[in-house]
């Protein structure tokens, strides 16, 4: 199904892109700060560590890649769930960090509340996709699809890592199971890995779009020109000196309690 939708979309949109209809102002600096280090740390570690659990977790299930890991130091289902529990403990580290970092010291947890400009918008562009108009809207930092993704891999490893420490069961610390319920557990941690597999699947295509390529570059540099802010984004939706500056003051009220 995942895979369906970005056929589609990759039918419709990877040769042309829209360009946006609607007005604003362009930035007064040459270049605007869209990440942090923290957040492009965040984002490659979780990167790799989902990528890492979803190879161990495929080998579990099916085996089918079970020579690649064994090339890799995890032979056999023991080492694999061992290194997929690990990673697991990993992960939720990072999320962790992740959490308290944009809550309290970056002040970004508002750029991923869905509104209803958001929702106004997404009606905008669905009639854009399908022809019927050629009015297209700027963007805040996330609209309201990367909004759903976040929200969607959110609610998905929040599922997987209950159904997960379940099946784990440190020390015996829950109690058993009975068979219906540890079936629907099964199912539920099959179904939402898979759905987790189809979200970073889509992640990766539509970072490698060449109208996304400005975006990508900055989860990388941390920087986009004002020129790819303009094509892309919109200052009455998302003006990042505002959220910057906040996230600039708490980091000085902090290293200033440490000296």
């Amino acid at each position: 199904m995942f895979l369906a939708g970005y056929g589609a979309h990759w039918l419709r949109r990877a040769f042309r892109q829209p360009h946006p209809t609607e007005h604003s102002k362009p930035p007064s600096a040459s270049s605007v700060a869209m990440f942090d280090m923290v957040q492009r740390l965040f984002h490659w570690a979780d990167f790799m560590v989902l990528g890492s659990m979803a190879l161990t977790g495929v080998a579990i299930l099916s085996g089918s890649i079970g020579v690649l890991l064994t090339r890799l130091g995890m032979s056999g289902v023991a080492s694999q769930v061992y290194w997929h529990v690990t990673l697991a403990w990993v992960l939720l580290i990072l999320i962790v960090v992740h959490v308290v970092w944009d809550m309290v010291v970056a002040c970004g947890w508002r750029n991923i509340m869905p509104t209803r400009t958001d929702l106004m918008d997404a009606r905008i562009r669905a009639r854009n996709f399908l022809g019927l108009i050629h009015t297209y809207p700027r963007s805040p930092k996330y609209d309201l699809f990367m909004k759903a993704f976040h929200w969607s891999l959110t609610g998905s490893l929040i599922i997987l890592g209950v159904t997960g420490l379940y099946f784990w069961n440190p020390y015996s610390l829950f109690p058993e199971l009975s068979y219906n319920t540890e079936f629907t557990f099964r199912v539920l941690h099959d179904v939402f890995a898979f759905l987790l597999l189809g979200l970073i699947i889509g992640h990766v295509y539509f970072s490698l779009l060449p109208v996304n390529w400005p975006i990508l570059k900055a989860m990388v540099m941390g920087y986009i020109s004002s020129k790819d802010y303009m094509r892309h984004f919109s200052i009455a939706k998302w003006e990042p000196r505002r959220s910057l500056r906040a996230g600039a003051q708490v980091a000085s009220k902090i290293r200033a309690r440490f000296k």
